[in-house]
């Protein structure tokens, strides 16, 4: 080979080496550039700057992306296209590690009633996963009442947990029931004293307290003083005792030779003041309407009548006179204080009976509105106010009762 041809080739290779070296670096550099891995927060997009370093201009996906849904965590493997010449396989992982948010209530509670669920303290809980629990992160004591702290922990489906601020407001009960109606009593040697007649207990906070009565000394036929010792509890467990005495009178002798009297005839109760006291209110009650007439009856009764667990057993006539005149008594009287009204308003009405028997339990259907509804003026403990045009699917389980003995009632 010549000197010339020599020379030529020398600067073919060198341009040819120089060449092959560019290449090289490129495909080092454009492996350098690639990020093989990414990683994004569930519910964000998928870009494709997130596979590299620097973003080179034709850079693109390969793979449609447009299926993926990216609220789900999982791991998917792409591929993208790069600097012109490159297409290679990269991995995407979709992961969620922001924990659930929501915002924390306030609730007002007595002390001796159970906790609320913690679902109950949080609303607007929310997480792109799912909400997996909700708890207390610190189960709160509140048996000496006051405001109270009660964390909230949200905790979602992979484990990502927030604590959310909430608070109960706990109402103490420390005062005691008052007893009302309490008088001392005289009888004569074997009669027997109604010892719960007008007697009824009153509480700040609880509602429909029964009176218990201890007439365990009493006895009726020996002459003598007694005590009779009455109690009621409130739903806190604070009570309250007063005594009252019965004094059992000798009967008196009988005088000699004396010609037997025939026995006073026992006055009997004018019910007459009972039809003329329910005219009366019924013209104070009256509305507009039957239904708002109605309403006024059973809210006047429930205010009006204190509840008195006396257990006696009256006729309908006996249990409204006592109602309307001694303002006391149970269920019965509350239900025939009502119907007498009602029947005084002109407006159409009849007694419900608990079935089954559990413990005897009487109230109103009402036909209002062209329908049959459900009145209950009766105070429960864990129901304020009245029971007032309800249908079957909105009672409770106090109002248990044999459907087929009754008309046909409303459905809305």
């Amino acid at each position: 080979m010549n000197r010339k041809h020599l020379g030529t080739f020398l600067k073919i290779a060198y341009c040819t080496g120089i060449a092959a070296m560019t290449v090289l670096l490129s495909i080092r550099d454009a492996r350098a550039n690639l990020k093989k891995d990414a990683v994004i927060e569930a519910g964000s997009s998928v870009r494709i700057e997130d596979f590299f370093s620097k973003l080179p201009q034709d850079a693109g996906f390969v793979t449609d992306i447009s299926s993926i849904d990216t609220t789900v965590p999982a791991v998917y493997k792409l591929k993208v296209h790069h600097d012109l010449v490159f297409t290679d396989t990269v991995s995407l992982r979709i992961e969620d590690t922001t924990a659930p948010t929501g915002d924390g209530l306030t609730k007002k509670i007595l002390s001796y009633e159970e906790l609320p669920d913690a679902s109950e303290m949080v609303s607007n809980a929310f997480d792109l996963s799912g909400i997996a629990s909700v708890e207390y992160a610190v189960r709160p004591d509140i048996t000496e009442g006051g405001d109270i702290y009660a964390p909230i922990r949200l905790t979602d489906c992979y484990g990502n947990s927030s604590v959310i601020p909430a608070k109960l407001v706990v109402i103490k009960d420390s005062s005691s029931p008052e007893i009302h109606g309490i008088t001392d009593i005289s009888i004569v040697q074997g009669q027997t004293p109604d010892l719960s007649s007008g007697v009824y207990a009153t509480d700040d906070i609880s509602s429909n307290i029964s009176v218990r009565i201890d007439a365990s000394k009493l006895k009726t036929d020996v002459p003598g003083k007694y005590e009779i010792i009455y109690k009621a509890s409130d739903d806190a467990g604070n009570t309250t005792t007063k005594t009252s005495t019965v004094t059992v009178t000798a009967k008196p002798e009988p005088e000699k030779k004396a010609k037997k009297k025939a026995p006073a005839k026992k006055k009997s109760a004018d019910y007459s003041r009972a039809d003329k006291l329910a005219e009366a209110l019924v013209k104070k009650l009256k509305k507009g309407s039957a239904t708002e007439t109605a309403r006024a009856i059973f809210k006047w009764v429930h205010k009006n009548i204190h509840y008195v667990n006396s257990g006696s057993k009256l006729t309908g006539k006996k249990a409204a006179y006592q109602g309307l005149t001694k303002h006391s008594g149970n269920c019965r009287v509350y239900a025939y204080t009502c119907k007498l009204l009602l029947n005084k308003a002109g407006i159409r009405n009849m007694i419900v009976t608990r079935y089954p028997v559990t413990t005897h339990h009487y109230w109103n259907l009402v036909y209002l509105d062209g329908g049959w509804y459900h009145c209950d003026a009766t105070p429960f403990r864990d129901h304020k106010g009245i029971y007032f045009k309800l249908t079957d699917a909105q009672l409770d389980k106090h109002h248990k009762f044999k459907k087929s003995k009754y008309p046909a009632r409303a459905t809305s």
